[in-house]
């Protein structure tokens, strides 16, 4: 999988089609890939699901989630605002009108609250608080028309905590870009200024404090005594001390330096701490997941058959009162959960449009929109390829009820295929197939490969 959010995603949207199958069903599958993979590496969960993904759908479609559309639109976003942000923020503490000097103790002040804020944010997603929640669930509701997934609701803190992190890297980048390039192209005054009674000798003690982690290999950048003594300026005119110009501008490596060592560097590092809390957390929802243990269960627990031998275990139950019909001539088909039947299906254009398994409901909504636009007055018929072995779903029956609504005056016709291509499957499975177009109605019949000629369909 790309992901362990697109992980959890894919297991949780399995483990709700799965709701709708048989447990034998599903003991007997998970347990066939369990032995399968014993010989090799041990059971995966994304080599589970790819190996589901691969059969029921497009490889295109696996991680198509809207979850995942949501977070990066409004993580790019969060992103651009913080980019711009910076600009803005350095251009305003950089302002001079020639007044008075760039107040170095507010950039130090400012500099301090972008790391109160960092850490904030560090222990916010680290303890798994959402003051955003309600915001977040509401603008995802109105962005995508639809509920919240809940298998990532105790991953929203971690996911936030990430994308304040990476938006707070990138506003410090942006203001140091715009504070390198001012120096480049204005001419600017650095000072200090206080009203407290600061002498120049304690204020030197906390620059040097600042800029010890480069004060030993990046001296340049580290003020000395005779600076600050220098650069010190009152608002009153005349109050200020005899300075030559160049010294205000001596200021500008050391405020570059506090900007790179104490905000993004920080906020670099948080980052990192923000990703590698998001995955632990993200395997901790997996392992958490309603379905993960049940899945364990069947993949260790081996699959009992019980009356294989007795005298009617090979008979079709008599609670149908259908037959099937030949396969139709030049029908529109579909597969369904990525079931092929080219050998039946002679003069079909190939690959047939799917539907089910992994896809989503507007997914399926768009395939039959395709198939009315081919409907001809030769070709009224639809056919539906399933595998004969699974067992018929809900979610398929929803689906033939929709065919019927979006093509109207079509037959529908369900055509049960088994494991070898062009084969009849036999008569216990059709068994459960013609059962199950009974309970559905809406003239859906069901096909079988055929030697001679079928009996008559189903009405």
């Amino acid at each position: 999988m790309p992901g362990h959010l697109e992980t959890l995603l894919a297991f949780d949207r399995q483990y709700q089609r799965d709701q709708q199958q048989s447990p034998v069903f599903l003991h007997r599958r998970d347990r066939r890939y369990a032995l399968d993979s014993s010989e090799g590496q041990a059971p995966d969960i994304s080599r589970w699901l790819a190996q589901l993904h691969a059969i029921g759908s497009h490889g295109a479609d696996r991680y198509d989630f809207p979850e995942i559309r949501f977070w990066r639109r409004f993580s790019n976003g969060f992103i651009a605002a913080g980019a711009l942000l910076g600009v803005i923020t350095m251009s305003g503490l950089l302002f001079y009108d020639g007044g008075q000097q760039i107040n170095v103790t507010v950039i130090l002040g400012f500099v301090l609250l972008q790391l109160m804020l960092a850490l904030y944010t560090a222990v916010q997603g680290l303890a798994g608080w959402q003051p955003w929640a309600p915001l977040i669930h509401s603008l995802q509701q109105r962005l995508q028309k639809q509920q919240p997934s809940p298998a990532l609701s105790p991953l929203l803190g971690p996911m936030m905590t990430r994308t304040a992190q990476t938006a707070g890297l990138v506003f410090g980048a942006t203001a140091l870009i715009t504070l390198l390039l001012s120096v480049v192209f204005q001419d600017l005054a650095f000072g200090w200024s206080t009203t407290l009674d600061t002498s120049a000798e304690a204020w030197h003690r906390v620059v040097s404090w600042v800029a010890l982690p480069w004060s030993g290999w990046l001296p340049v950048a580290s003020p000395s005594l005779d600076l600050v003594e220098d650069t010190r300026f009152f608002r009153l005119e005349g109050s200020g001390v005899d300075t030559a110009s160049a010294r205000w501008g001596a200021w500008w490596p050391f405020v570059a330096m506090t900007w790179l060592a104490w905000i993004i560097l920080p906020r670099a590092i948080l980052l990192a701490v923000a990703t590698v809390d998001l995955r632990r957390k993200g395997r901790r929802a997996l392992t958490r997941h309603p379905g993960y243990q049940a899945l364990l269960w069947r993949m260790e627990t081996p699959a009992v058959d019980t009356g294989a031998d007795t005298r009617d275990s090979g008979k079709l139950p008599e609670d149908h009162h259908s037959a099937t019909v030949t396969v139709p001539h030049s029908p529109l088909a579909v597969s369904w959960a990525g079931a092929t039947a080219d050998a039946l299906l002679p003069g079909v254009d190939k690959p047939l449009p799917r539907a089910g398994g992994a896809q989503s409901l507007q997914a399926d909504r768009d395939t039959l929109a395709n198939l009315a636009h081919q409907i001809t007055e030769g070709r009224r018929q639809l056919v539906v390829v399933t595998r004969s072995w699974e067992p018929p779903t809900a979610e398929l029956a929803d689906f033939l009820e929709d065919a019927s609504e979006q093509l109207p005056g079509v037959t529908i016709t369900l055509l049960p295929v088994a494991t070898e291509p062009g084969q009849r499957p036999d008569e216990q499975k059709l068994g459960q197939w013609l059962r199950f177009a009974e309970r559905v109605g809406q003239g859906v019949r069901v096909a079988a490969a055929e030697t001679q000629e079928a009996a008559h369909g189903v009405q």
